[in-house]
C-alpha cells in the first residue's frame, strides 16, 4: 500500500495504518479491531520519516549522504549527542560503511544497518549506564 504522495511509505495516517495491520495479522474483522502497540507505531514512524527524507530529492526510496545526516539530527539529536555521534565526520563514516552497492544513496536496507549499529552503541552504552549505577549502590567503585 502506498501512501497518497506515491513516495512508497508506508501508511501514515491511522485508517491505513489499520488497513495494514489487518491485513497483515489475516483479519477479517473492520478497522476498529486492530490497535498498533507502541512499537509498531514506533515502526511506522521509522519507516514514514525514512520516506520523508528521501522525497526531499533525487530517488524517493533512497537517501544521500545530506539526507541522511537532516534525518539523524532532526530526529534523533540527543541520541547522537548522547553516542557522541553528532560530528558530521561520524554521519559521513556511517553513510559510507552503510553503502554496500557504492551507489552514494542509502536504502531502506542500508539505512536498517545504520539503525542497527545506532542501537547497538546505545544499547551497550545504556548497559554501562546500570552498570555504573549498581556499582555506586553497592560501593563496588
Amino acid at each position: 500500500m502506498q501512501d497518497p504522495a506515491g513516495t512508497g511509505a508506508a501508511p501514515a495516517d491511522p485508517e491505513a495504518r489499520t488497513a495494514l495491520g489487518a491485513a497483515s495479522a489475516g483479519s477479517n474483522r473492520g478497522p476498529a479491531a486492530v490497535t498498533h502497540t507502541p512499537v509498531e507505531e514506533s515502526l511506522f514512524q521509522i519507516i514514514r520519516s525514512y520516506h520523508q527524507y528521501a522525497a526531499r530529492g533525487g530517488d524517493v526510496e533512497t537517501l544521500t549522504l545530506e539526507q541522511l545526516k537532516a534525518l539523524l539530527m532532526d530526529n534523533v539529536p540527543r541520541f547522537m549527542e548522547s553516542l557522541g555521534r553528532k560530528e558530521p565526520y561520524f554521519i559521513s563514516e556511517l553513510f559510507r560503511a552503510a553503502d554496500k552497492d557504492k551507489d552514494n544513496q542509502i536504502s531502506f536496507d542500508e539505512f536498517l544497518d545504520i539503525l542497527g549499529r545506532l542501537l547497538r552503541d546505545y544499547h551497550l552504552q545504556y548497559h554501562r549506564r546500570l552498570c555504573a549505577r549498581y556499582c555506586a549502590q553497592h560501593g563496588l567503585y
